[in-house]
């Protein structure tokens, strides 16, 4: 089973910290100079800030915001709106709306209010960026594609690092440059690693790509991730199979026999997979299904109680809160502030007799119940998914629409709250606007249907 944070030594941490700060002096070095991709490399890179503790970690996201606001105005990106921006930046503000109402009402810090809020306010910067980026300049598409690449590359060999650091131990709160505390990122940095080489390689894999997505499986098997093993086979069908309209190559065909293989490994490797629990246990795919059951949704409903256990009891939950409830009360619209979330350890959040099993299990919609409630749930819906929703090829706009829906009502909802993940599903959308526009790939190997 993972181990938690406390299972490593300041040795090991030093070590694989060392790693972590030769990728960025790596990045910053090939990249100096160029504001735009200097800010790209900041935002992946939290989880180094962190290790050195809090002073570090605020320093950080202080100086993140000034570089993003300043990268902003230097590239006037604000005066650059085109058709539909009105609407985003329109939910944007009801969006800041519910969160300073939500703020006012749980009477939370200024600096609780600045850590959440900053990291929103480089979402809608980013939007502006990265479109402005891709069409600055001819080769940029090219250019923003293997940066990108190497973003998520970097994750990877962090990844080894901590392979040959721990010894192969799972350990939860360690994921490449983006996470220190929270295992999280283990599931969603394999998921949008997968997408970004999808992009990289414009659909056409060759046989050291599947090296990569190894190395992308490595991120999630040690953080002890299970969701990934169900997860990432469905996207990559979905990308190899739905998007390019059941295109027949080399890559559809490894792929095809991938998926499995990679469900059985998973299986195998993750101790709470197998009925042995330990790493390479047994295949049992009627024990894995029923775990995984039993881990998203909770043990089989006796009672009413029972909704509010699994993964997605969390969201159970509050649909039937919504469903039964004849009234609400001015907490269940506006939420009870950032703080009950975000500055309580899991003893005292489940002092509050929110409902639910314990803090881990609240999604990403339940997050947003508890912090701004109704109200804020509502703005958040309209704020990201109007973004998403701007893709104009159908098939790849329903495959991300699907995956950031999953992570916010069935997961932990960390795609919004993470800068770095929305700098890469901005840029997903952009880049995919900007193929479909103007340099949309023939080969039917590569296609991406823009009908």
């Amino acid at each position: 089973m993972f181990q938690s944070l406390w299972f490593a030594s300041f040795v090991e941490l030093s070590l694989l910290y060392t790693v972590v700060l030769f990728t960025l002096i790596y990045m910053l070095r090939k990249y100096r100079g160029e504001k735009f991709y200097i800010l790209g490399i900041l935002l992946f890179y939290p989880a180094f800030f962190d290790f050195f503790g809090k002073n570090f970690q605020d320093a950080y996201k202080v100086v993140v915001l000034a570089i993003t606001l300043w990268v902003c105005f230097k590239a006037n990106v604000f005066a650059k709106r085109r058709k539909g921006d009105g609407l985003i930046i329109a939910f944007f503000g009801l969006f800041t709306i519910t969160f300073a109402l939500s703020a006012f009402v749980g009477n939370d810090s200024i600096s609780i209010i600045f850590s959440q809020y900053s990291r929103y306010l480089i979402t809608i910067c980013l939007w502006f960026l990265i479109r402005n980026e891709l069409y600055r300049k001819q080769g940029n598409i090219k250019k923003m594609s293997f940066f990108t690449f190497e973003l998520i590359l970097m994750q990877i060999i962090i990844t080894l690092g901590k392979l040959v650091i721990f010894g192969g131990r799972q350990i939860e709160s360690l994921v490449g440059s983006i996470s220190h505390i929270g295992g999280a990122a283990g599931t969603t940095i394999p998921i949008l690693g997968f997408i970004v080489l999808w992009y990289y390689r414009r659909g056409r894999f060759s046989r050291k790509d599947w090296y990569f997505i190894a190395g992308l499986m490595l991120i999630g098997f040690l953080t002890g991730k299970r969701a990934i093993w169900f997860i990432m086979p469905l996207v990559i069908a979905a990308f190899m199979i739905y998007v390019p309209r059941l295109k027949i190559n080399k890559s559809f065909l490894f792929g095809i026999l991938l998926a499995p293989l990679a469900f059985y490994l998973g299986a195998r490797l993750t101790p709470t997979l197998n009925p042995e629990n330990k790493v390479w246990g047994s295949f049992d795919i009627n024990y894995a299904f029923d775990y995984a059951e039993k881990y998203q949704f909770g043990a089989p409903a006796v009672n009413q109680e029972n909704k509010n256990q699994g993964r997605s009891g969390a969201t159970m939950l509050l649909w039937y809160k919504i469903m039964s409830d004849n009234s609400f009360s001015i907490k269940d619209w506006t939420g009870r502030g950032l703080s009950v979330m975000y500055s309580t350890d899991y003893k005292e959040f489940n002092e509050l007799n929110l409902g639910i099993e314990h803090k881990g299990t609240a999604t990403g919609v339940f997050q947003s119940y508890v912090t701004t409630g109704y109200l804020g749930i509502i703005a958040t819906v309209l704020f990201f998914f109007s973004m998403l929703w701007k893709v104009r090829t159908k098939r790849i706009r329903y495959v991300l629409i699907v995956i950031v829906a999953w992570e916010y009502f069935l997961y932990t909802g960390i795609i919004f709250r993470t800068p770095a993940f929305m700098f890469l599903i901005i840029y997903f959308i952009h880049y995919t606007n900007c193929l479909a526009k103007h340099t949309m790939p023939k080969s039917p190997q590569a296609s991406i249907d823009a009908s």
